[in-house]
């Protein structure tokens, strides 16, 4: 079955970069006109490079964005997909087959039943999920608050607030990390739709803050007891090129269906 996965995987990742493909038919989505400095949206000229956090909150070793609502923060994190469709018209072959080499790595030794219910959180164009589906996971789906055009494995959604009944997922895949408007909020939320002892993964680095990044980090034990302050049990942490991937178990039940945020 394994093998037979591979072969499935190696398949789909070739006909994946060929003319008409998903991938290529973004490229009618880029602009020739389009100059960056002239055309950006106007919340790139306060969050833009390292401009942007002067006067953000900073609270136990982390910094956040100094965003004036959460408006302003969903506008600013949606714009990461629509300046790469703008100006590249999407992710280039080498992009594509890297991550998709990379997300095979991180799941194929995932040990779930075909039907887990599995959610990627800020899954852009969903490569993610692509991945996790030719492995066999048929329910997998990803959440993005700008999924982009054309896109079957990515629905509209805000990982700080799941429209998803409290333990109710088997797993949950995130690398956006430095993407959360407040991390507190963000591990609660997960914590909350995981299932008892289902399984988190997140992808988090330490090269530093980026154009879009919402939060950073000093120290990554400020993010492990914020992580921990949700999920009861470290599974394991292994280290993937200047990435690090850390599978949690969730051990809480919640009594209500409701979102808490």
């Amino acid at each position: 079955m394994h093998v037979l996965r591979n072969i499935l995987f190696l398949f789909r990742t070739v006909r994946l970069v060929l003319p008409g493909s998903r991938y290529r038919r973004l490229s009618k989505y880029s602009d020739p006109n389009y100059v960056h400095e002239r055309d950006k949206h106007p919340v790139r000229y306060k969050h833009y490079r390292d401009e942007g956090w002067e006067g953000g909150k900073s609270e136990d070793g982390i910094q956040y964005r100094n965003y004036e609502s959460y408006d302003e923060y969903v506008e600013h994190q949606r714009q990461k997909i629509l300046e790469i469709l703008k100006i590249n018209g999407g992710f280039s072959t080498r992009v594509i087959l890297r991550q998709r080499y990379d997300f095979w790595k991180r799941f194929r030794g995932l040990d779930l039943s075909a039907d887990a219910q599995i959610l990627c959180l800020g899954a852009r164009f969903g490569t993610e999920v692509e991945v996790l589906r030719d492995l066999g996971y048929r329910n997998a789906l990803g959440l993005d608050l700008e999924p982009g055009p054309e896109n079957p494995f990515v629905v509209p959604g805000d990982f700080m607030n799941i429209d998803r009944k409290s333990s109710s997922i088997d797993m949950i895949f995130c690398n956006a990390v430095d993407h959360a408007f407040d991390l507190a909020g963000f591990f609660k939320e997960h914590a909350r739709i995981l299932k008892p002892s289902g399984l988190a993964i997140y992808d988090v680095t330490m090269s530093g803050a980026g154009v879009f990044e919402a939060v950073q980090w000093e120290n990554e034990k400020d993010l492990f007891a914020l992580m921990l302050g949700e999920f009861s049990a470290v599974e394991s942490v292994k280290i993937n090129g200047a990435w690090k991937t850390i599978h949690l178990r969730s051990r809480r039940e919640y009594s209500s269906g409701e979102p808490t945020t």
